[in-house]
């Protein structure tokens, strides 16, 4: 019998098992996704020249380059400074004592350069000077400039500290050395061997105190699956809703485990996991924690998808029958009411609390139902239209719900033109018709023509104009209608709802 660690709990398996027998024993619900081993149970953490500045103000990242003796030699004294002195282009804290020699040369500093500097040119009256932004000045520094590190992380820490603030600590960054004798894999007939710990899934909790941003991750994770775009040694990121908004809910420091959403700027909508400890971020709001199965994240590379067990299960009614929906509700202690058409069969197009945070929270949720002729099924053409696909996709919500609303903007004779509100994104040409549109496929208006971005159905085939009433030179094709009947009649004002198949 062979002695094995399975998602860290003791398992006991036959000779000659293989990763297929084990989660057959152990009955793991497994997807197919990426599963973890680990030969042995040794783990170790590295240091590195990347330390962590806690101030007044918050967290500040630097890692160190140069003078790395100085610097432990006068951590402790550094570790006692405030804000001596700040302006637009830098910023010192000390003073304290230090070896370096100083001079009064004048030098070029990056931003986010970190030097030791000195008042007076007396190495007793040692600063830590940051860069604000790219200067020429004596900060009465050694001949070299006296750079020995970056500011990595709490750039906006930085920008909030003014006379008054202090260190109040300074702590190592240290890394989880990736285990060499390890085995990343999907393949079930791997072989197991005694002392192996094999980690099938990672678990989350979700802060109650971010409903918006955990709603994004549950969005991003697909039926229990998170895929990775990005793995770094500091974090793994998946960037399925990249350009999708997310509110700044709650900032706290990226601790290894901590998921955030990047809530502005580059980025925008990006999942991240960090790998290990770094400063909270203005750009990056906390939304759940890691709890356990941290080993296989850290072990995971880039394209590959690990299965997620999350607290709480995400509550989409969207697409669902009152009568599903209610039993699902039931079984999980929630209160449902019904709203708009309310027959069993009629399906849900909204939720109100719209997060699951909120509806757990208040165990209760009404839905807002509309009858199934509203409801109109579509076929998306990714191969051929994929940038275009991706503004509709945007411009409905399609991303992050089953369910997109559609405005109808003008009913025409055979044609049916939707129109959302503008999206900050140009349409290029793409998949545009050439010889005849068939009935039922779905067009957008490019940034070749004035009505960018109108989208259009026809109900019969048409070999002079495409489905938005522009000519074929101006349309793009992105997909077809399943159930064109259901938009014969439909009127002005009104609203369709759609579901991709």
């Amino acid at each position: 019998m062979i002695d094995i660690e399975l998602d860290n709990k003791p398992l006991t398996v036959p000779d000659g098992s293989t990763l297929a027998d084990v989660l057959k024993q152990a009955k793991t619900p497994y997807g197919g996704t990426t599963v973890a081993i680990i030969k042995g149970t040794e783990e170790s953490k590295e240091a590195t020249a990347e330390y962590l500045i806690s101030t007044t103000k918050g967290d500040i990242g630097i890692e160190l380059s140069a003078r790395q003796e100085v610097w432990q030699d006068a951590e402790s004294g550094i570790t006692n400074s405030s804000v001596k002195w700040t302006g637009r282009d830098a910023l010192a804290f000390g003073p304290f004592k230090t070896s370096i020699t100083p001079s009064h040369q004048d030098h070029e500093y990056m931003r986010w350069d970190v030097l030791f500097g000195t008042g007076g040119h007396v190495a007793d009256h040692t600063y830590m000077v940051i860069s604000k932004k790219l200067h020429t000045a004596a900060h009465g520094a050694p001949l070299d400039g006296g750079v020995f590190g970056r500011i990595v992380s709490g750039r906006g820490v930085i920008e909030s500290l003014d006379i008054g603030d202090s260190i109040t600590g300074i702590a190592p960054v240290e890394r989880w050395e990736t285990t060499v004798n390890k085995i990343v894999t999907a393949d079930l007939t791997t072989g197991i061997k005694s002392g192996m710990r094999i980690f099938t899934y990672a678990a989350v909790e979700l802060s109650p105190e971010a409903p918006y941003g955990a709603e994004h991750f549950l969005a991003a994770v697909k039926d229990g699956v998170l895929a990775f775009s990005t793995v770094s040694h500091a974090f793994a990121s998946t960037e399925s809703l990249q350009g999708e908004e997310c509110p700044f809910e709650q900032k706290e420091p990226r601790r290894a485990g901590i998921i955030t959403v990047r809530s502005n700027g580059a980025g925008l909508g990006r999942v991240y996991i960090s790998k290990l400890d770094k400063t909270s971020s203005p750009s990056h709001s906390v939304v759940g924690t890691v709890t356990s199965g941290m080993e296989l994240i850290q072990l995971v590379d880039a394209d590959q998808a690990i299965t997620l067990h999350i607290n709480p299960e995400r509550i989409m009614l969207l697409g669902r029958t009152f009568e599903a929906a209610e039993v699902e509700m039931r079984e999980r202690g929630i209160t449902m009411r019904r709203d708009g058409e309310i027959a069993d069969s009629d399906v849900i197009v909204q939720q109100t609390p719209e997060t699951t945070i909120e509806i757990v929270g208040a165990c209760e949720v009404t839905g807002q139902g509309v009858s199934q002729k509203n409801l109109i099924r579509i076929e998306l053409y990714d191969d051929l239209a994929p940038k275009t696909i991706e503004f509709f996709r945007h411009a409905l919500g399609l991303l992050k719900s089953p369910i997109g609303a559609l405005p109808v903007f003008a009913v025409y004779e055979d044609t049916r033109l939707f129109r959302m509100q503008e999206v900050k994104k140009e349409i290029m040409p793409e998949n545009v018709p050439v010889e005849i549109v068939p009935a039922g496929e779905i067009g957008v208006t490019s940034q070749a023509a004035k009505y960018a971005q109108t989208i259009g159905v026809k109900l019969t085939d048409d070999s002079r104009y495409g489905p938005s009433g522009e000519k074929f030179a101006y349309t793009n094709i992105i997909g077809r209608v399943i159930d064109l009947d259901k938009l014969q009649d439909i009127g002005d004002g009104g609203t369709v709802y759609v579901t991709e198949v």
